[in-house]
């Protein structure tokens, strides 16, 4: 992938020109290792933007100069690769060729101008529309449990020892953001210009020169050396945890959290999708076809991964009295990966869904943006690079990561009849 870098003092540009889009996308994101409170923080922050700028009194006024923008598509959010932070506002709008003359520049201007005017005043972000942003994260916590399936899974993620710190759980969150003002938030707002590193991405068919003074006037910050993200890899076995917690609930939530040992890059980048989709990527998957099909223990089935912290997940919506018997069968499922019970037609359809994914990439502008994005930052091959490696997967490669998996924590949201749950 062709790609123009430009090294602005102490950020990134990166620009990649390509005319098969009639629109311009933009990624604006500020790295840094993960702190303990980036969970409530940040969340906040986040929704305090989305409320617009103080050139706007009213939001019906900010999302009026949307429209006059053609309404160009605007989201701010966050995610974490391996112990890295991103916070990111990303942008997309119709190029000028097709609207008018001189929309780039006034779009461009708009998205900034949410990052570097927003309602604050005196040190600190508007009072009432942070009482609202607080109050409505705040509840959103509290509602947590309505989603059983994420409740499982955000609760798993509480358990695991997987950065240096143990993740603030729903209350703990709730009682951080309670004591958050509108000060502290604005200081965290600032630290984005001080404590990350900054890199800008555009893709699309624009003039490179006119687009990169006009960001270098825009932007300002002591921004932090930009550095690729690192995975986090796991070295030393632990014992297995189980927790198991009630809820007042028909069906229950089984989430398992899974380590890989030791991961080569290879096999990280590689032989991690196979051995997941194998496992549990579908109706064809084992796990699906053994507790659900074979044994009817479960309404929903499946794994997933989360490759940069050396992690996948198994997610199960089961029957309380079927918990035991549906945890044996994933067990032995696991045992029978690491012996190699699976078909080569299962490998070769796996190559299949992933070559058609990389066909997909050069058709779509998201993806197209995000797979520049991995390029630069978390150090992913090139897609014809990839093309290459996934050719050379074969059923020995899988066996040797199975071996590297163990089930590092379970948890079991119980559910339990009403009636028995209040006697």
């Amino acid at each position: 992938m062709d790609y123009k870098l430009y090294n602005m003092d102490n950020y990134n540009l990166y620009f990649l020109k390509t005319k098969k889009f009639k629109t311009i996308s933009l990624s604006i994101r500020f790295r840094k290792e993960k702190e303990k409170k980036d969970a409530v923080y940040a969340c906040i922050l986040k929704e305090v933007l989305k409320a617009g700028t103080k050139n706007y009194k009213k939001i019906n006024e900010y999302y009026k100069a949307r429209l006059n923008l053609y309404n160009p598509s605007i989201k701010i959010g966050i995610s974490n690769y391996g112990k890295s932070r991103t916070f990111l506002i990303n942008g997309k709008f119709t190029n000028e060729k097709y609207t008018e003359k001189g929309m780039n520049k006034k779009t461009l201007e708009f998205i900034f101008n949410i990052l570097y005017n927003p309602k604050a005043n005196k040190k600190q972000f508007d009072s009432e529309l942070f009482d609202i942003c607080k109050h409505n994260y705040i509840e959103a916590l509290k509602a947590a449990k309505d989603d059983h399936f994420k409740y499982a899974t955000d609760r798993l993620w509480e358990e695991m020892s997987v950065y240096d710190f143990k993740v603030l759980n729903n209350e703990e969150a709730i009682t951080l953001a309670e004591k958050i003002t509108a000060k502290d938030l604005y200081n965290y707002y600032l630290s984005l210009f001080e404590e990350n590193s900054l890199d800008i991405f555009i893709v699309g068919d624009f003039d490179f020169q006119n687009t990169k003074n006009l960001i270098n006037k825009i932007v300002k910050g002591n921004f932090k050396k930009s550095t690729k993200n690192k995975c986090i890899n796991y070295t030393k076995k632990e014992k297995t945890k189980e927790i198991i917690e009630e809820l007042k609930t028909n069906q229950s939530q089984m989430a398992i959290g899974l380590k890989f040992l030791n991961l080569t890059d290879f096999q990280r980048k590689y032989v991690s999708i196979f051995y997941t989709s194998i496992l549990g990527g579908g109706w064809s998957s084992k796990l699906f076809q053994v507790v659900r099909e074979q044994n009817s223990l479960c309404y929903y089935i499946g794994a997933s991964r989360s490759i940069s912290h050396s992690v996948f997940f198994i997610n199960a919506s089961i029957d309380a009295k079927d918990y035991r018997k549906a945890l044996k069968l994933i067990k032995q499922q696991l045992a029978s990966m690491a012996k190699g019970e699976f078909e080569e037609k299962d490998i070769k359809q796996v190559k299949q869904v992933y070559l058609n994914s990389l066909l997909e990439i050069k058709d779509n502008q998201t993806m197209f943006m995000n797979n520049l994005i991995d390029v630069v930052l978390s150090d992913n091959d090139s897609i014809i690079d990839r093309q290459k490696n996934i050719e050379k997967i074969n059923k020995k490669l899988i066996i040797d990561l199975a071996n590297k998996v163990y089930i590092d924590t379970i948890y079991f949201l119980k559910g339990v009849d009403n009636d028995k749950a209040e006697n």
